[in-house]
């Protein structure tokens, strides 16, 4: 029998009284795991394996998959579940963690999930702090996977961003910047025309991406609002680029 702690992030009826749970947990990473009669009113594990709840988990390994003997809540976030606004974002993360998660303890993608669920849970992080909140999240996970955008340096000349090459002594122009998902990173102006598909950026949205991926406790409070919009078609244009489909970005 194997134990851990773990986040239900998908259910699958099966069966006539059967359900099958996608798990993300502490010390396996993504598991399936089958609940044998949990669709009975009087079954023991209804009330731990839920959508979205943290829970404690015990399960056997049978010939073809894992069944669930034990689910007790540790926090079932139910506060957020009842915001309309939060509880969509509950599902957007659980369809990301679903597609780009695969079976393997990482314990980084465990503290930042349970990071950001907390962080839901306070009073403040409504509207667009919310949004900043969850773009945290988008990147930060890319980020552990393997997909660390280039945000200093031109990703195909290797131009610094900040070097007179780009800048003169005037400003940064927005216009001469864009972000290329196929590339990841950072296109200047000369190397557009190499990337089409390139999206538009500017100065303030790269330092924000800068900020998030540092990872630092006090930037979730500190960030200010008001590149909201730009940050999030950034993001939807490298997510869509990585799962290879459409996303309806929150």
């Amino acid at each position: 029998m194997y134990s851990t702690e773990g986040i239900v992030i998908k259910e699958e009826n099966y069966g006539e009284a059967d359900r099958f749970f996608t798990i993300f947990t502490k010390d396996f990473g993504k598991i399936r795991v089958m609940a044998k009669g949990i669709r009975k009113i009087k079954a023991k594990l209804r009330s731990g394996l839920q959508f979205f709840n943290h829970i404690y988990l015990e399960f056997v390994r049978g010939k073809y998959f894992y069944t669930a003997i034990e689910a007790i809540n540790i926090d079932n976030f139910q506060n957020l579940k009842k915001e309309p606004e939060k509880l969509k974002i509950l599902f957007h993360i659980s369809n990301i963690l679903n597609k780009l998660l695969k079976e393997g303890r990482d314990e980084r993608i465990w503290d930042l999930l349970l990071k950001i669920l907390n962080k839901m849970k306070e009073q403040r992080f409504s509207g667009a702090r919310l949004d900043l909140l969850l773009r945290y999240f988008e990147w930060n996970l890319l980020d552990i996977l393997g997909y660390h955008p280039e945000l200093h340096h031109c990703v195909v000349c290797f131009a610094p961003l900040d070097s007179k090459y780009l800048m003169g002594q005037e400003k940064l122009k927005e216009e001469r910047l864009y972000f290329s998902a196929k590339e990841g990173g950072i296109l200047c102006f000369r190397c557009r025309d190499k990337n089409k598909e390139a999206k538009q950026i500017d100065i303030d949205t790269i330092k924000i991406l800068r900020l998030i991926l540092g990872r630092k406790k006090e930037i979730l409070e500190k960030l200010k609002t008001g590149n909201e919009k730009k940050l999030k078609e950034i993001s939807r244009h490298y997510l869509e680029h990585i799962l290879e489909e459409k996303i309806n970005l929150l």
